[in-house]
């Protein structure tokens, strides 16, 4: 399982990550937890704040910076379509910044997988670190039965994986700072 993860590393230089966090940290909203029957707010399940990139009306700024992550989110599909020749994507359905900070909630993002009744159009997930001041957080993934697959990316770098229920994964709560991520999937 574990060809099936693959880590673009320095994909975004740290000045650019820096931008982003400085052009996109606002407008969040509570981060949903999504099952079957709906979607709530649940800080014991999933305690960060999210804002939506893809498909808004931006300004000239962040226009720019939207178009560079669309290029850059690209060049990680390329490379995962390389490693992986019979594996095909080529639209992105949604981009967020994720904002996990240090707080009394026992979360980041407990076990979960990308796709589902109410997420259908994700074949692969992409996470992209833009800083690393905080502690905790850690990005685990389950593989063969194991809970034990931590990444803790470096500034600038993705990890990519397919977003079906094989892939359980899961954001360690931060423990001081804030953590920032970009989140993609594409289909």
């Amino acid at each position: 399982m574990n060809q099936y993860v693959v880590e673009v590393r320095k994909l975004i230089p740290t000045s650019i990550c820096q931008r982003i966090i400085r052009v996109f940290d606002n407008n969040y909203f509570d981060a949903q937890v999504t099952n079957a029957d709906k979607s709530s707010t649940n800080k014991s399940i999933r305690n960060c704040q999210t804002r939506h990139i893809h498909g808004r009306n931006h300004t000239f700024g962040e226009l720019i910076l939207y178009n560079y992550l669309n290029r850059k989110l690209f060049e990680v599909i390329e490379a995962y379509n390389r490693k992986h020749e019979d594996f095909h994507v080529s639209k992105v359905s949604q981009l967020d910044l994720l904002k996990y900070e240090a707080n009394e909630h026992p979360a980041g993002y407990k076990w979960h997988t990308d796709f589902g009744t109410s997420s259908t159009q994700r074949a692969l997930s992409i996470s992209i670190a833009l800083n690393n001041e905080y502690e905790g957080g850690e990005f685990n993934i389950k593989l063969n039965g194991s809970e034990n697959n931590l990444f803790e990316p470096n500034v600038g770098d993705a990890l990519a994986f397919p977003s079906s229920f094989m892939f359980p994964h899961q954001v360690n709560k931060v423990t001081k700072g804030t953590r920032y991520a970009l989140i993609a999937w594409v289909y």
